[in-house]
This record gives C-alpha cells, sequence and structure tokens, in this order.
C-alpha cells in the first residue's frame, strides 16, 4: 500500500470515529496534504492536516485511534496528522467535499489553497510559485478568481495572483 492509500486510510477512519462520536461535521483537510489531493498524489505530503473546530473530539479520537502526541501532531506508525489551528479560516473559507472509495472527505477549496501558498510565494520561495502556477493552470476554468481577489489581505499577493490570471488568458 502507498503511502497516500495509507494517509487516505487514516483520514476516513478518523472520519469514521467522529461520526461515531456523534459529530454533524467532519475535519477539513488543509495544508500540504489538500495540495496532495489536488495534484492527485504528484505533491506527496509527509503529514495530513485536519481543521476541526472542536479539538477534544479530534484529539480524543486520535488518542482512542492509537497516535501518539507530539505537540500538534499526532503520529501513529508512518501517519502523521497535524491538528491546525487556522481558525480563521473556519468563518470566510469553503471547502470541496471529495468523493473517495465510495466515502467524502473535506478539502479545503483550491481558492484558500492558493491564498494560503501564496504567501510563501511571495516570501520568496519560487517552488511555491510554481505549483500555485501548475494549480492555476490545471484547474484555470473552475476557480473562483473573484473569490480570492475579494479575500486576499496581502496586496502582493494579489499582484501575484493578477499576473498568474492573465498568462492562464
Amino acid at each position: 500500500m502507498s503511502q497516500l492509500d495509507s494517509q487516505i486510510n487514516a483520514i476516513k477512519e478518523i472520519y469514521r470515529e467522529i461520526k461515531k462520536a456523534g459529530s454533524r461535521i467532519q475535519p477539513v483537510i488543509v495544508g500540504k496534504f489538500a495540495l496532495t489531493v489536488y495534484t492527485q498524489g504528484m505533491y506527496p505530503a509527509g503529514n495530513i492536516s485536519l481543521l476541526f473546530p472542536d479539538l477534544n473530539l479530534l484529539k480524543k479520537v486520535l488518542k482512542e485511534l492509537g497516535y501518539q502526541s507530539m505537540g500538534d501532531f499526532w503520529v501513529r506508525g508512518d501517519i502523521a496528522v497535524e491538528v491546525s489551528r487556522k481558525f480563521e479560516i473556519i468563518p470566510f473559507g469553503t471547502f470541496n467535499r471529495i468523493e473517495v472509495d465510495g466515502e467524502i472527505i473535506n478539502v479545503i477549496s483550491v481558492e484558500d489553497l492558493l491564498i494560503d501558498m501564496m504567501n510563501e510565494c511571495i516570501a520568496g520561495d519560487e517552488n511555491v510559485c510554481n505549483l500555485i502556477k501548475m494549480l492555476v493552470r490545471s484547474y484555470g476554468k473552475a476557480i473562483d478568481f473573484h473569490y480570492i481577489f475579494q479575500h486576499i489581505k496581502n496586496k502582493k499577493a494579489l499582484i501575484k495572483f493578477k499576473e498568474f490570471k492573465k498568462e492562464l488568458n
């Protein structure tokens, strides 16, 4: 079984346990693992980042599943789960529901992922800039640039997105 398959199985297992605990909502995949999802595994992430407002329930489920706490990371074998605290995403962010092997997982929207990645790009990380360009080319017609332009806070990032969008046309 590949690392990606193991990670997907871990996510599905966490979702099942959270549902069993009576939660009506599920965690949202954020960060580099969201990039892994959108690139269909071409950009593998070493850990799964989950955003979930009920931190106590998420930590309880991870502990019951045999994960060991290491700060914001929970580790079991070769699977590492990061408990994200990017709560600023919750009120305004959007997510996509993606079917994987007959089960639904929540992944931060490609627009919110791009906004998050752009901070690293404008800080000088050319690899991240290239990944953004690749995502813009791949998802160009589906990306809601109006949403991005409305929600991006950094002026340099806004200019860079406009450049990337121009390259798309």
